[in-house]
């Protein structure tokens, strides 16, 4: 019902945003603000319009986040339809599809990730299509509003130059034309913002996601046993915890698959309740529900909550007391390692964490070992080489006589199991023949003295199959796919340590999607090729979200307004803040006027802050902290000098009273607050030189030039360093 009640006012909303004012001539007093009024309500008509319609499927499966949106939308319908006709009847539709969301609210529990990458794409995609559709349909209408006729194809091109905010070749010659230009521009660059606000969110995280990390966490400690639990904390991973917080679901969704990394984890009263909460999330979302590497107890769990298996391979743990080096059979193991002893090698655990040379030297061994074997970084349930991860974990290395890593592994958390993990094996190809085995043997010797029974080496996958025709099925496929992804040598080389072989198995819901869960599961640990092109973009995006994001919607604008400098002045005319405007509670320019620069074409001063403040306060900072200090920063500093001005105009400044009409735009003074952000991230006596630093040289400018902009950049840089330390000293009261 609310799926429909929001498609509906979708349409009904784009439909609207077309209708034009039957008198477009006449213009009552106060044109300036009639017109923004004007453009602003049928750009939140179409803004509205398309934040619902792409709501709409995920409305129909329950989730929280899109009910949130619709809400938002038909608010925004609702105060569209207000400002633009002031008649009642015409807000019944907002209004009613308003009170049903709010009605049906408890309907919207699912907690599953938003796939906010795919919405942010969506909206960009059908956001600028509607835009364009728009602006078409109305340049083809409004023929007599411009200075030559407009036929289907000019307005076609004339479309898609305003739709890239870019000069076109007619000009509005009434008001009606004039404000139908800018709203189409408006709409435009509204749809980009509220697009690229979603793909960063998507590359961040999900609302919530640093609060379930931690639950998670605490999960894992309490009652993980699996070798592969700590991949739960992965960044592929989504997390599904229960209602009662005591148990969750790690999966990863490719395609039309959910696929889960082994079985629930966490209380025993509540695997059963994290199974079926799993099934219900992925049939609301219309996934194919799979278990990966689900061991024998859980596949006990599940059968009993009525999930089907199948043997999918088994797991090698070496018994550490049982472990002999002097036996017989490991003889071709003992050879190794004297070997590898008389070449000068030694195996230690280095400094954690690592880095500086150190770390360097690791990912030289790293990519030689993927170059020279053609083999290619994994994820899901394996670990890639990321300086960040490594610093997480120890790392067990072998050194030849001059100390130079010749091999090595990190080793993972345990949590609650018996049996010691490790994740990354790497290896220079030209070192000694036998350099792994030296290394297995002295964590061998390593986790026995710790105290634990057994070092678990990993899936050895379709092994281990019975008589069933799905085992089979897995014995065929053993056989023939062995030649590519060398199955049998896996085996051999964990089988030469005789470990004992614990089952792994697939569960999954229905016979009929068996084969596209295991092609979902096969490609669940796939990476793009970090060499490619793609691959590099990808990684760009995941460590600079909010940097690249900012400066492609910079270039845009800053070369839109260098084509075209009139379109500078309608940008701040719409987007930009003064005093009347926060009177007249249009709060949203606080978040806009950040985004236009002052001046038009590419303003090299606010350039060059951009370049030197935003990458590294978001690798420093983090991106979600390094985009909430940007915005709050430049929204304390505008907000505190409008205020101020408009106190000093009251009191009889002239001045004054100018400066607070005049629009602000402009991001310096948020890269200023990053700025004072970076230099109180820094440690001990650093910290104080660098804080002390920025704001003497803030003040300085504003104590030699008196400019407006100079008390902007020092209030921004201030206000940071003041809420910094308070979040400090609050953050210290409540650990204490």
């Amino acid at each position: 019902m609310c799926a429909l009640a929001g498609l509906a006012l979708a349409i009904i909303n784009l439909s609207s945003a077309t209708v034009f004012v039957s008198h477009p001539h006449t213009a009552p007093s106060g044109v300036g603000s009639a017109v923004a009024a004007l453009v602003g309500a049928h750009y939140l008509l179409l803004t509205a319009g398309v934040c619902l319609a792409v709501t709409v499927p995920a409305l129909r499966r329950g989730k929280r986040a899109a009910w949130w949106a619709a809400v938002a939308g038909a608010v925004a319908s609702l105060t569209a339809e207000h400002v633009r006709s002031g008649q009642w009847p015409r807000l019944l539709a907002p209004a009613g599809v308003l009170l049903l969301l709010l009605a049906c609210r408890a309907a919207f529990v699912t907690r599953s990730d938003p796939v906010l990458l795919r919405r942010g794409l969506a909206v960009l995609c059908i956001g600028e299509a509607a835009v364009f559709a728009y602006a078409v349909l109305g340049l083809w209408r409004m023929d007599p509003d411009f200075t030559r006729t407009m036929t289907i194809g000019p307005a076609v091109r004339a479309a898609l130059g305003l739709l890239f905010l870019l000069p076109v070749g007619v000009e509005p010659i009434t008001r009606h034309g004039q404000w139908f230009v800018e709203s189409v521009r408006t709409g435009a660059l509204s749809v980009a913002v509220l697009g690229l606000c979603w793909l960063v969110a998507g590359v961040v995280g999900r609302p919530g996601h640093l609060r379930d990390r931690r639950r998670v966490r605490e999960l894992l400690s309490r009652y993980a046993t699996t070798g592969v639990a700590h991949f739960h904390l992965l960044d592929d991973k989504s997390w599904m915890i229960t209602a009662d917080g005591r148990a969750f679901v790690g999966y990863k969704v490719v395609g039309a698959t959910a696929v889960a990394l082994g079985e629930p984890i966490g209380h025993p009263g509540s695997i059963r309740a994290a199974a079926d909460e799993f099934a219900r999330l992925c049939a609301l979302n219309g996934w194919d529900p799979v278990f990966y590497q689900v061991t024998e107890q859980g596949r006990a769990d599940l059968v009993a909550a009525g999930w089907k298996t199948l043997r999918i391979g088994e797991e090698a743990i070496i018994d550490l007391a049982a472990f002999d080096l002097a036996r017989p059979e490991c003889k071709a193991v003992r050879s190794a390692v004297r070997r590898c002893e008389r070449a000068g090698y030694r195996v230690v655990e280095l400094a954690h964490p690592v880095h500086g040379a150190r770390l360097a030297e690791l990912r030289e061994v790293s990519d030689v070992w993927l170059a020279a074997g053609n083999h290619r970084e994994r994820t899901f349930t394996l670990g890639r080489f990321d300086p960040a991860y490594l610093r997480t974990t120890p790392i067990v290395a072998v050194l030849d006589a001059r100390s130079r890593v010749q091999a090595f592994v990190n080793l993972l958390p345990s949590y609650q199991s018996c049996d010691a993990t490790f994740d990354l094996m790497r290896r220079r190809p030209d070192a000694v023949n036998g350099v792994i085995d030296q290394l297995f043997v002295a964590l061998i010797e390593r986790f026995s003295a710790d105290g634990y029974t057994g070092l678990n080496l990993g899936l050895a996958p379709l092994t281990g199959a019975g008589q069933s025709r799905s085992d089979r099925i897995i014995r065929l496929l053993y056989a023939h796919a062995g030649a590519v992804f060398n199955f049998s040598g896996l085996r051999a080389f964990k089988d030469k340590w005789h470990p004992r072989w614990e089952p792994r198995y697939l569960a999954y819901r229905f016979d009929t999607r068996l084969l596209g869960s295991a092609a979902a599961v096969a490609r669940a640990g796939e990476l793009p090729d970090p060499r490619s092109p793609l691959g590099r973009l990808t990684a760009l995006l995941r460590r600079f979200p909010v940097t690249v994001a900012f400066f492609l919607l910079q270039a845009w604008i800053m070369t839109a307004t260098a084509a075209g400098p009139v379109l500078h002045a309608q940008l701040i005319r719409h987007f930009g803040l003064a005093w009347p405007d926060l009177v007249h509670g249009q709060f949203w320019r606080l978040v806009s006027a950040p985004l236009i620069q002052t001046g038009p074409g590419w303003v090299w001063s606010n350039i060059m802050l951009i370049i030197a403040f935003v990458p590294a306060a978001e690798w420093r900072l983090g991106s979600r902290r390094a985009l909430i200090t940007f915005f709050c920063g430049d929204l304390a500093a505008t907000v505190s000098v409008l205020l101020t001005l408009r106190l000093t105009a009251a009191a009889g400044s002239t001045a004054a009273a100018q400066a607070i009409l005049a629009r602000d735009a402009g991001s310096s003074a948020g890269c200023w607050a990053l700025a004072a952000a970076l230099a109180w991230s820094l440690p001990g006596q650093a910290r104080t030189v660098a804080v002390t630093a920025v704001l003497v040289v803030l003040g300085a400018e504003t104590v030699a030039h008196q400019r407006l902009f100079d008390f902007q950049h020092l209030a921004a840089a201030v206000f940071t360093v003041l809420a910094y330390a308070a979040a400090a000293r609050w953050g210290a009261r409540w650990r204490g």
